[in-house]
């Protein structure tokens, strides 16, 4: 186009009376193609997927697929003219609305995909579960520590990099704690103390109250220097997060010494058993009080029991296994 014009204006050039009507046929062309591109609008809200290096005319055809040789070629001469002078035309998915205009379209696909994907890594969810989960969606194997990002919901763009999208990830966790920096909590526990006490009370708890209570016993034990006796822990010191526990715990499994059973330790587990919540975290800096030491979980009240001593825990314990034998 621009070799044609350069030929063109150098053959006119030297006569005043051409030099003026090339100008104003030049003028005449833009003009319509600039009609064109206003009248000119898709019937129907799509997404394209324009791959990376596709030619202009590559992605003229796509869009207007539906439409004339003429417009398309039109479409084409616009697109080149917009990316030399404009903004350059990107690659990605794009979502273009229905009766958008050619110009409307070339601003949009000049821009960062506007299709934005997500998936949700679940509350409680261990290693396996997300490693399974990423390799059926993306066909990539990860690892991501459970105290490196939260239990949430994820937007991403299709040019987004897995990479980036763990950088998001990691960024979406630490503007969770900047939130909570002058919390008392985050005084007396670090971080990744706060994710740990926040992955036992996700294990545990079956609702937000649940979790209150659940949490505020697992503060009453540790400022008694008492073990947190937690199933869940027992349980992940048995899968470390790798497979399903599918059975019932035993008196033996109790007994196993390792560093993430609260029934053999003293204090907390060195790192969180599961991907944890935004709210649970949220839950657990809320530092809710109550004087209970002890909980166990009634399978017909659906809910778990909590008492205040050992003796009251062991009485109301031992009704509960009666009334169910």
């Amino acid at each position: 186009i621009h070799l044609v014009l350069e030929e063109q204006i150098q053959r006119y050039c030297f006569h005043p009376i051409k030099k003026k009507l090339f100008i104003f046929f030049i003028f005449l062309i833009f003009l319509l193609l600039f009609s064109f591109l206003i009248k000119t609008s898709i019937n129907e809200e799509k997404i394209i997927a324009i791959e990376k290096g596709s030619s202009k005319n590559e992605i003229s055809l796509l869009i207007l697929n539906d439409k004339s040789f003429f417009e398309k070629k039109l479409f084409k001469i616009y697109l080149q003219i917009y990316d030399l002078f404009v903004d350059n035309i990107n690659y990605g998915e794009f979502k273009l609305n229905k009766s958008s205009s050619l110009i409307d379209i070339a601003e949009i696909i000049s821009k960062p995909s506007n299709v934005f994907y997500k998936f949700t890594v679940i509350d409680g969810w261990e290693g396996y579960q997300l490693e399974n989960y990423m390799k059926f969606n993306y066909g990539a194997s990860i690892k991501i520590d459970y105290q490196d990002i939260l239990a949430d919901t994820y937007k991403y763009k299709s040019t987004d990099t897995l990479d980036k999208i763990i950088r998001l990830m990691h960024l979406n966790k630490n503007q969770l704690f900047n939130n909570y920096d002058v919390n008392i909590l985050l005084n007396e526990y670090s971080i990744n103390e706060i994710m740990t006490i926040a992955s036992l009370v996700e294990k545990e708890g079956k609702n937000d109250n649940d979790k209150r209570l659940i949490a505020s016993v697992i503060f009453n034990r540790l400022n008694k220097n008492m073990k947190l006796q937690i199933d869940a822990s027992t349980i992940f010191s048995i899968t470390r997060g790798k497979f399903k526990f599918a059975r019932k715990l035993e008196l033996n499994d109790l007994r196993i010494k390792d560093i993430y059973n609260t029934y053999f330790i003293y204090g907390l587990p060195p790192n969180p058993i599961c991907y944890v919540g935004r709210k649970t975290i949220e839950i657990v800096l809320e530092n809710y009080k109550s004087e209970f030491l002890y909980y166990f979980f009634n399978n017909e009240l659906n809910k778990h029991v909590f008492t205040k001593s050992f003796q009251e825990h062991i009485d109301k314990l031992n009704k509960y296994r009666k009334k169910i034998e």
